[in-house]
C-alpha cells in the first residue's frame, strides 16, 4: 500500500465511521438522551479530546521522524565505513587484500540485492551473513610483513568490526517500531473522538459538520503520518540504501579496473 493510499484510506474510514455513528445516535436520540442534551458539555469534551489527541500524536510524530533521521544517518555511516575499509585494503596492497576486496564487494552486493529488499520481512539474510563471514575469513590470509603493514592490518580489522556492528544496528532498527500499545491507545482515542463528535452532530448545522469533519481529517492524517514514518522499510517513505549503492558502484569499477 502506498503512502497516498494510507493518507486517503484512514481519514476516509474515520469520516465514514463518524457518519454511521452519527446516524445511529440521531436515530435513537430520544431514547438515549431524552431532554438531557447539553451542547455546552459536548463542546468542552470535543475541545479537550481533540487537544489531547493532537498533543500525543504530535509528540509521537516528532519521535518517529527523529528515529527515521537517525536511521538514515546510520546508513550513511555504514556506507562510509565500507568505503574506508576498501581504502585500507587498497593501501595494504597485497594479493590477499585484493581477494578480500572482492569478497567485500560481494558482501555489499548481497546487502543491496538480497538483504535490503526483504529486510522488513525476514531481517538478516543468510546469504548476506555468509558473504560477510567469507570476507572475515579472507582477512585471515593477509600476512603483514613489517611494522607499517601491521598498523594497516590492525586498522583493517577495526574497520571490519565497525562494518559488522553497523550492519547489526541496521538489522536491529527494523524491529525498533513504536509499541503495539501505542496503536491500540491511538485507535481507541480516535474512536472516542468520533463518538464525542457524533454526539455533537446529533443537532447538526452545516458549519458544525464542516468544522468537525475537517478536525477529524486533520487528526487522522497526523495518525497516518506516524504510521508511515514509523515503518521506514515499507511504502513510499522508506530509508534509502542510496549511500551504499553509490559506494558499491565505485567499488565494482575499481575492482574491475584492477582485474584489467
Amino acid at each position: 500500500m502506498s503512502d497516498l493510499e494510507i493518507f486517503i484510506l484512514i481519514p476516509l474510514s474515520a469520516c465514514l465511521t463518524l457518519l454511521i455513528i452519527t446516524l445511529i445516535m440521531r436515530r435513537f436520540k430520544h431514547v438515549l438522551f431524552s431532554d438531557n442534551y447539553d451542547s455546552s458539555v459536548l463542546d468542552t469534551a470535543t475541545q479537550n479530546t481533540m487537544s489531547g489527541a493532537y498533543v500525543v500524536l504530535g509528540f509521537v510524530l516528532v519521535l518517529a521522524m527523529t528515529t527515521l533521521s537517525e536511521l538514515d544517518s546510520k546508513i550513511s555511516q555504514e556506507a562510509t565505513a565500507i568505503r574506508s575499509l576498501e581504502r585500507l585494503l587498497v593501501l595494504e596492497g597485497s594479493k590477499d587484500s585484493f581477494t578480500s576486496r572482492t569478497y567485500l564487494v560481494k558482501y555489499v552486493d548481497s546487502v543491496l540485492n538480497e538483504e535490503w529488499p526483504l529486510i522488513r520481512i525476514s531481517g538478516a539474510n543468510p546469504k548476506t551473513a555468509e558473504a560477510i563471514k567469507n570476507f572475515f575469513t579472507s582477512l585471515d590470509n593477509i600476512n603483514p610483513k613489517d611494522g607499517k603493514d601491521i598498523v594497516v592490518y590492525s586498522k583493517i580489522l577495526d574497520r571490519s568490526d565497525e562494518v559488522a556492528k553497523l550492519r547489526n544496528a541496521r538489522l536491529f532498527s527494523v524491529q525498533n517500531d513504536l509499541p503495539a500499545a501505542f496503536y491500540f491507545v491511538s485507535l481507541f482515542s480516535i474512536l472516542g473522538v468520533l463518538l464525542i463528535c457524533s454526539l455533537r452532530l446529533v443537532e447538526a448545522t452545516a458549519m458544525r459538520v464542516f468544522a468537525l469533519t475537517i478536525q477529524i481529517v486533520m487528526l487522522t492524517i497526523m495518525f497516518s503520518a506516524v504510521l508511515v514514518i514509523d515503518l521506514p522499510y515499507l511504502g513510499d517513505t522508506v530509508s534509502s540504501p542510496e549511500p551504499i549503492v553509490l559506494i558499491h558502484e565505485s567499488m565494482k569499477k575499481r575492482v574491475g579496473l584492477h582485474n584489467e
